[in-house]
This record gives structure tokens, sequence and C-alpha cells, in this order.
């Protein structure tokens, strides 16, 4: 997992947090830069900063509650300081400074794979988990507890749409996940959790250990599904990401980039042309390196060929701004490169 040399996140354990030390109303308003006052009033008059919509996300229908004006305000100045409480080992998302690439290549060296999903994991964490969670947990005073869960939860629950609503589930929540955890860790297995998604890997992922685990799931409110089963002897996606034989590959959709551009780039008719793909170009090749990791041969043939690109480009503006034919300027070739693995 990647350090967070950004101090403004991840600077102490929630035990020793402001969350930790009985604040009261002043003190949450304080600390995002208001008045107990001004926070009353925005919870009176929260309706006025809500929008609601519906959007399609991969064929199914998801209802958006955004806040709005003053109220999300309130939220991304909470999710800051929410962000600085330090995260566990197994969470990469939400998390500032770790990507998708980062979750998967916690299981590279895994025989084994076992995905599943929690279902309705923000409609089903209600203001009354929040409350709970900041009362119990954290010892918050009662009518404290139950301003901060007014501030956060939109028609009783966690909001799909703020940015407070990632931080704050994963929180809220740490205790289901720490049991998930720690069962993992008795059956000597790897876990990671990207928002709702959990990923369990190990030499072998035995029955007993996913019965505790839905278990734990099942005690902690939710339920799970698109559970699956997987070996990583061929390429398997975590996340998006494919990993396989011990080590994170490139998705293939940028190998298909890649070699698309070059392809165009040899029918490119005129320089800003070339000019445009030659940036998509570096793009797909800087994500490629990304994957496969700049350190491995093929980060490094991508390196070098993402400079012959920007030297040619040079090239190619200082052609064209000398008083040559065009053919000359068209005489430059770009030519895909010949070992790059691309699939």
């Amino acid at each position: 997992m990647k350090q967070h040399k950004d101090r403004r996140y991840e600077r102490y354990e929630i035990a020793d947090s402001m969350w930790a030390q009985n604040p009261g109303q002043r003190d949450i308003a304080s600390l995002i830069g208001m008045t107990k006052g001004q926070l009353g009033a925005i919870v009176r008059d929260k309706e006025r900063y809500i929008r609601r919509d519906t959007i399609d996300i991969n064929g199914k229908l998801r209802n958006l509650t955004v806040p709005t004006g003053k109220l999300r305000m309130v939220h991304e100045r909470l999710k800051f300081q929410l962000n600085k409480i330090k995260q566990p080992p197994y969470l990469c998302s939400p998390r500032k400074g770790v990507g998708q690439r980062d979750n998967a290549e916690m299981h590279v060296a895994g025989h084994q794979l076992l995905k599943l999903d929690i279902r309705q994991f923000y409609p089903k964490t209600m203001q009354e988990d929040i409350w709970r969670w900041a009362h119990y947990s954290l010892g918050i005073m009662d009518d404290v507890a139950g301003l901060f869960a007014k501030l956060a939860a939109i028609d009783g629950r966690m909001p799909f749409g703020s940015p407070i609503s990632p931080v704050l589930t994963s929180l809220v929540h740490r205790g289901m996940f720490d049991k998930v955890y720690a069962i993992c860790g008795s059956h000597g297995l790897k876990m990671s959790l990207w928002v709702d998604d959990l990923t369990i890997s190990g030499a072998e992922v035995p029955g007993g250990a996913v019965t505790d685990i839905r278990q734990a799931i099942r005690a902690g409110g939710f339920q799970t599904h698109k559970i699956e089963y997987l070996m990583t002897a061929r390429p398997t996606e975590i996340t998006g990401v494919p990993i396989a034989k011990g080590r994170v590959l490139a998705p293939h959709a940028i190998h298909r980039r890649i070699k698309e551009g070059y392809e165009a780039l040899k029918v490119a008719a005129s320089d800003t042309e070339r000019s445009n793909i030659i940036d998509k170009l570096l793009s797909a090749l800087g994500s490629y390196r990304y994957h496969l990791g700049s350190s491995t041969p093929e980060g490094r043939l991508a390196a070098d060929r993402m400079q012959s690109l920007r030297q040619r480009r040079a090239k190619m503006t200082i052609v064209a701004e000398t008083p040559q034919t065009l053919s000359s300027i068209q005489a430059v070739t770009f030519g895909a490169p010949d070992t790059l693995p691309w699939d």
C-alpha cells in the first residue's frame, strides 16, 4: 500500500482524533468554519439544498441525492476532516493516493480469488446508523451525534451522490469490515475493499471462511451478491485491472488505444491531427507503464516509446516552421512498436 505523503490526510488514529474527544455542537461547527446557529439553519432548511436525479449506471437506474449550496460545502468540509483519520490496511477506496491498480496488486500472489459485492451499501446505511456510530463508537453526546447525522444523511439514509458518503460509510461500518479482515487473517487470506466490493485471496479460499465472512456481513445488516471464485493462473480482473501469474497487467482497453493510436498516426494527414494523436498515445502509454510498473522491461520500453514520440513531435513542429514543402513534412514516419506485447 502506498504511503500517504500528503500530511493533510490520515494524520491520526480514530481514537486520537477530535471526533473521539466528545466534541460539542460548537466544536463541530468550528471545525467546518461555521457557527452552531448556521448549522442548525442548514438542518432546518436542508430541503432547499438537495437535488434529486436518476442516472443509468451499467444498465441500472440509480437515485441520486446530491447536496448543493451550503449543504454541499458542509459535506465537503466534513469529508476533508474525516479523511484525516487513518484507514485500515485493507481499505483501498475511498482513500487518497490509492488506485485500482493498488487494489489489484494486493492479490497478485494469490492462487484463488473470492469476489463479492455488498448489496445496497449506501441505501441501507441509515441516519440512525450514522448516529449510532457517532454516539456509541466515538462517544459523542446524543445531541451532537444527532446534529452530525442530520447533516450527513439525506432522506434518512446515506446519500448516493454526496462527497462525504464514501469515507463516512467506510467509518460507520468499519467494525463489520474489521471482523471480516480478522476472519481472513485467521485463514491466511488477504482482503481488500473497494467501496462495496470485497476481494479475498490466498492459496485457497476455504468454504468455512466464506461462510464466516458472509455471516459477519449479515450481522452488519447487509447481504452479499455477485459471488465469484476465480483462479489467477489465467488473467482475472479486479476492479477493472487484470492480474495473472503473479503480476498486474494492463487492461485490454489500453492495449487497444495504443494499437489504434499508432495505426491512426500512420495515415494522419496534417500536423494538427498528428499532434492530437500523439497526445492520446502518450496518455495511453503512460497508463500502460503505470499498470505494468515503471521498472519492468515493458515499463522501460513504454518510456522509450514515449520519449521517441515526444522527440518526433518536436521535430515535426520544427519542420513545420521551416519553409519546406508539404511532402517533406509528411515524410516524417511513425511506426508502431515492434516489441511491446499488445494483446
